[in-house]
């Protein structure tokens, strides 16, 4: 009788430490899992991006030194973006920054990092400058904006603002906050 009573209960051990086991398996199995989530599942270097407007001209263009993808949350990291947003104008604007994050839904560029946006006149002198340290960019209506301090240099003048909304679409900037600016009175001529 005792033999059974050792066997039964040697039983219920051994089936309790399979138990055990297999749901140690399992736990490692979702955390490897989830680091492997954590990890890129690409990875690109030197990528080009064009888009087109819907009657088929050149809307903007799109380039990074590399591009991370991380399917976790879909997000794509961007190192060193440049943007070139085309409006109809002479030159594109162009926008560049230190680097980039573009959610899941591609509705949103975030640019870090020191952010630079500026525009060439007919001579490839810069027109318009504006530096800012974080940028959204909503490449599809050509639209960016800031709640971030900025400098904005124009042919004559330095404004500093808290903010701003750019339609690049239409050539407006919206500045928001804390605006001053300086006004040189004698506009330099850009050198020979």
């Amino acid at each position: 009788m005792t033999r059974t009573i050792a066997a039964a209960i040697g039983s219920v051990l051994l089936g309790v430490l399979t138990f055990w086991l297999l749901e140690r398996l399992d736990d490692d199995d979702e955390a490897r899992q989830r680091a492997a989530a954590d990890q890129p599942d690409y990875y690109l270097e030197e990528m080009t991006r064009r888009t087109m407007n819907r009657e088929g001209g050149l809307q903007s263009v799109l380039t990074a030194e590399a591009v991370t993808h991380f399917p976790l949350d879909d997000t794509t990291e961007l190192a060193h973006p440049h943007m070139e947003i085309y409006n109809g104008g002479e030159s594109p604007w162009q926008v560049v920054a230190e680097r980039g994050l573009v959610k899941a839904d591609n509705e949103v560029i975030l640019l870090q990092g020191r952010v630079e946006i500026w525009r060439v006149n007919a001579r490839g002198v810069r027109e318009y400058e504006i530096l800012t340290s974080e940028l959204r960019v909503f490449p599809k209506v050509q639209y960016a904006e800031t709640d971030r301090l900025a400098t904005i240099k124009g042919p004559a003048t330095i404004t500093r603002t808290r903010g701003f909304r750019a339609n690049f679409e239409h050539n407006r900037l919206e500045l928001l906050e804390r605006v001053r600016t300086r006004y040189d009175s004698q506009e330099k001529s850009p050198p020979a």
